[in-house]
């Protein structure tokens, strides 16, 4: 029996001696293979068969950096950055794949957590993007005009300045000031359920002026904290409301998707109202081709609580434009939008608001935005519901 046993295991021997000499991925092909493809710039064949030899239990530096350029000729940002950091995990100073990263992050509009990764950069790439600890990064202003097909509310006005500015790499400050103002007719003797109003009637001017400010500190490569705080000054019908808010949140970025969680806690026309927002954010071809971010809203107010929903989708049409669609159900008076920075604090219910935008790059610095917005709304006091129709435009630079 014993020579039986050795022919057996020697033929096994032979058999996986063989088999390992006839696999394309060893080390030695596995690198030949992947810089031929990477010198032909195939790139889409290249990230595949880097995938393939990676489950294949080849898995090394020179193949991860490859991979991660061919992801980033592609314009697949999220894996490109995916590639990278598994480069990072064996080779944490990896110059190439931080600089790729830093990219990456700005291409998806991720530009604040893209400073993470500066201080990780060759002095010759600062020096070249003329990269400062200190600076103003950004600018926007944006102007509403807003009309109704209601008689008791007439046209409306809203304009914003904005500045953007970095503390080190990892701490952002954003600025806003803002102006509101619109004249609205109210009924002396209010009626509850009345269509409309019942006469006479008086003319109330509505002046909001606004400052806002947010920080947002960089915990690592894939974790934000942010704080908000939102000061309104109300002057309507001879009475003064001064109005706070204040945001806390956290961000966490994956490589496909993001996801932020945070707390409003406001004081609007006298009342607390408390707000909580969750939202995810998704790439699905990693790239601003096409992105999309839905946020639950619970808002707790002392007459109770309501529950909101807001979904935005973005894609890309042509090089030059991109169209972003926005909607946000549920009724609502009291609430606040994009990390506290718009207040929505009107007499009137809102029963429904949707908007179509438009965003077209003048140059690499400069982009000019366009939109449309629709709400429906019920006259306070009242069943009788309207429309309200906003034009908005704006520019934003970055420097």
């Amino acid at each position: 029996m014993q020579p039986i046993k050795l022919v057996i295991f020697c033929f096994f021997i032979t058999l996986a001696t063989h088999a390992t000499a006839q696999s394309p991925f060893t080390y030695e092909e596995a690198n030949t293979k992947s810089y031929a493809l990477y010198e032909k710039a195939s790139w889409k064949e290249l990230l595949d068969y880097g995938r393939e030899a990676v489950l294949n239990n080849q898995d090394f530096t020179l193949l991860r950096l490859r991979m991660g350029y061919a992801a980033f000729m592609l314009n697949n940002f999220s894996e490109a950055i995916r590639q990278y950091e598994q480069v990072l995990k064996n080779d944490s100073y990896n110059s190439t794949a931080h600089y790729y990263i830093w990219l990456c992050r700005k291409y998806l509009n991720q530009t604040e957590l893209a400073d993470a990764q500066v201080r990780y950069l060759s002095p010759e790439v600062i020096a070249e993007a003329k990269l400062r600890s200190f600076a103003f990064t950004d600018a926007n202003i944006e102007a509403s005009f807003k009309t109704t097909n209601s008689s008791f509310r007439n046209n409306t006005n809203y304009e914003k300045i904005e500045l953007k500015n970095r503390f080190g790499y990892n701490i952002h400050m954003q600025q806003a000031g803002a102006l509101f103002n619109q004249s609205i007719l109210l009924a002396n003797a209010l009626r509850p359920g009345a269509i409309p109003p019942p006469p006479p009637y008086r003319t109330a001017s509505i002046n909001q002026s606004e400052y806002y400010n947010k920080i947002t500190a960089n915990m690592n490569s894939h974790w934000q904290l942010k704080a908000a705080y939102h000061y309104t000054q109300t002057n309507t019908d001879n009475t003064i409301y001064n109005n706070q808010s204040a945001l806390v949140g956290i961000k966490y970025f994956n490589h496909y998707f993001d996801i932020q969680a945070d707390a409003i806690f406001s004081t609007i026309t006298d009342t607390s109202i408390s707000q909580y927002n969750a939202q995810i954010g998704i790439y699905p071809f990693g790239n601003l081709k096409l992105y999309g971010f839905s946020t639950a809203i619970i808002r707790n107010r002392p007459s109770g609580s309501a529950f909101n929903f807001r979904q935005v989708i973005g894609v890309q049409i042509s090089k030059k434009l991109w169209l972003e669609g926005n909607t946000t159900l549920g009724t609502f008076t009291d609430l606040l939008e994009n990390d506290g920075l718009y207040i929505y604090n009107q007499i009137d219910k809102n029963l429904f608001k949707a908007g179509l935008f438009g965003y077209i790059p003048l140059s690499s610095q400069c982009t000019f935005n366009m939109g449309y917005t629709l709400e429906q709304r019920v006259l306070y006091n009242t069943n009788n519901t309207f429309n309200q129709h906003s034009i908005t435009g704006g520019l934003s630079w970055k420097f």
